[in-house]
């Protein structure tokens, strides 16, 4: 039995670890983001990418893979699969990549050129997820040190008992790396990925875009490039660089904006956000017919209700389309977490949700666009809570006054919609 044969019968098999590295910014390296954080299959601050493409924990991951063993480390898309009906990322990549229909896509040539052994004798990476630096400018509520180095300042007042020998990190030994280890692959891939921190403050992106334009690999139907990004929109430039000038020279970029609210929610939620801004830019993309954008919007119990206003607002100013709106679910920090609400959080929610479904299939009737709302309800669903007592409220009260008392701000006026959690904090 061939290996594409064998992954086709695997309900665990994923391509990515036969085409793709995750690279983070503290040089941790996965088959991908939403590998299990605290895992990793090796690290840039040891060895290079090459090392790791074959080392023993890499050849393990396909060979088990090809078995059908679950793999430690993966319960990020075998979680949402259980509670979604079977979709997941690593569903959708497999049905992208190992696609017949799409030969210009297909890369099932590369998951039978592995040896016995696991081991792939040509590196070459088709889809490159590579975190420079966390570099951001944003204070986001659920983010941490190691994805931005602005919010390192608040984490150091709050804990003086944690030192932080530096803002800034970057995931090689030195900082230029992983940009030396990533320029041999751009002459093939068929994807990268941009995140962070922010991008659009980091120069190796803009360089890897110069790079790309330099090679003439910027998309066409027989050798396709797709430029994704997850972007907090805040800005549009660096120094000389202006991205829309760069974006101009490719067939297809694809924009996904990480926005978890509007207005003062969001300003609030990722401080630093300046809500005019982000609109101003929104409308800016209106001049380029090549930039698809989208909403990638992280939803918990604070946003949810906010969220559903969101989209119904931006789809009738013509915003986005109706459909280019999707709903990452949280998972971590637990007090944030839908899944860990008290029950009554959870009613309220679920009964907004499903009135904006309603609205949403008045403008949408394929119901696969309605399933990123339907699994933010079965997600939270997923763990039974109750109104009695919420565990997490020493912490999210603690966590959430801390926060506030140092930018000044206050968690009930920018929220009222949740006054009726004050008495679960008391």
């Amino acid at each position: 039995m061939s290996n594409v044969e064998k992954s086709k019968k695997s309900k665990t098999f994923c391509i990515y670890p036969w085409i793709h590295q995750y690279v983070g910014a503290a040089g941790d390296v996965k088959p991908c983001c939403v590998f299990d954080l605290p895992l990793e299959v090796g690290s840039l601050k040891e060895n290079t990418l090459k090392e790791i493409w074959n080392n023993d924990k890499t050849k393990q991951m396909r060979l088990d893979m090809l078995d059908g063993k679950p793999i430690r480390g993966c319960e990020y898309c075998y979680d949402r699969e259980a509670v979604s009906g079977g979709e997941s990322m690593r569903v959708g990549l497999n049905r992208r990549y190992m696609s017949e229909d799409n030969p210009t896509m297909n890369l099932s040539h590369v998951v039978d050129s592995m040896n016995p052994d696991g081991s792939i004798d040509k590196h070459q990476l088709y889809f490159i997820d590579a975190r420079w630096n966390n570099l951001c400018n944003l204070k986001c509520r659920m983010c941490g040190p190691q994805y931005s180095s602005a919010i390192v300042s608040d984490y150091q007042a709050l804990w003086p008992q944690q030192k932080f020998e530096s803002s800034l990190i970057f995931s090689g030994k030195t900082e230029n790396q992983l940009f030396d280890e990533v320029l041999p692959h751009l002459n093939e891939i068929k994807s990268i990925y941009f995140a962070g921190g922010e991008p659009m403050m980091q120069i190796e992106h803009y360089k890897v875009l110069e790079e790309l334009i330099r090679l003439g690999h910027t998309g066409t139907k027989e050798k396709p490039m797709f430029i994704y990004y997850n972007t907090n929109f805040s800005r549009l430039h660096l120094g000389k660089y202006n991205v829309l000038d760069l974006w101009s020279k490719f067939e297809s970029v694809l924009v996904h904006a990480s926005l978890d609210g509007s207005y003062e929610r969001a300003e609030y939620w990722r401080k630093g956000t300046n809500w005019n801004t982000i609109v101003e830019n929104r409308k800016k993309l209106f001049a380029l017919d090549n930039v698809q954008f989208s909403i990638t919007t992280t939803m918990n119990w604070v946003n949810a209700l906010n969220i559903l206003d969101f989209h119904r607002e931006w789809v009738e100013l013509g915003y986005i389309d109706t459909s280019h709106f999707t709903v990452n679910l949280l998972d971590s920090p637990e007090i944030y977490s839908l899944k860990h609400a008290p029950k009554f959080k959870k009613q309220q929610i679920e009964k907004k949700i499903l009135e904006h479904i309603e609205w949403f299939k008045t403008k949408t009737p394929h119901a696969n666009d309605h399933k990123t709302f339907y699994n933010a309800i079965a997600f939270m669903n997923s763990v039974e809570t109750n109104d009695e007592k919420w565990p997490l409220a020493k912490d999210f009260k603690r966590q959430t006054e801390a926060f506030d008392k140092l930018r000044g701000e206050n968690f009930f006026d920018v929220f009222p919609e949740h006054l009726d959690m004050k008495p679960h904090l008391e």
